[in-house]
């Protein structure tokens, strides 16, 4: 009996840490697309915002990827700093056309790490 008991508390110790792991993720993602779209709209009008927003938001993304890696590695997480940092460097050359299709290249990559992330009934399969 006691074997059963143990068993079932180690399920639902994963199935709550799967749940609370999702949560986070989808959190995470959300305030990526908020940012991305912030940063877009002052790359936008040329903001000179733009290149603080985005070394704020590159401070802030290599804190959550470190958290991130300790439970879902995705080469693509380092992938998305790189392409970050390219961001950035255009902007601070004033390159805000190079800029601007960077942005749109982070929400997609944003888009795809989050689903990749993500639970998914074809995860099952």
């Amino acid at each position: 009996m006691k074997k059963v008991i143990v068993a079932i508390v180690i399920l639902v110790a994963i199935i709550v840490a799967g749940i609370l792991e999702a949560v986070y993720i989808d959190r995470t993602f959300e305030k990526i697309q908020e940012d991305l779209t912030n940063i877009t709209e002052q790359v936008k009008s040329e903001d000179e915002q733009a290149l603080k927003t985005t070394e704020e938001f590159c401070g802030w993304w290599e804190k959550k990827r470190a958290h991130i890696e300790l439970f879902a590695y995705s080469p693509d997480l380092r992938s998305f700093s790189i392409a970050l940092a390219e961001t950035k460097g255009s902007i601070e050359c004033g390159d805000y056309a190079n800029a601007l299709s960077k942005c749109e290249s982070l929400k997609v990559m944003a888009g795809n790490i989050h689903n990749v992330l993500d639970f998914n009934g074809l995860d099952i399969i």
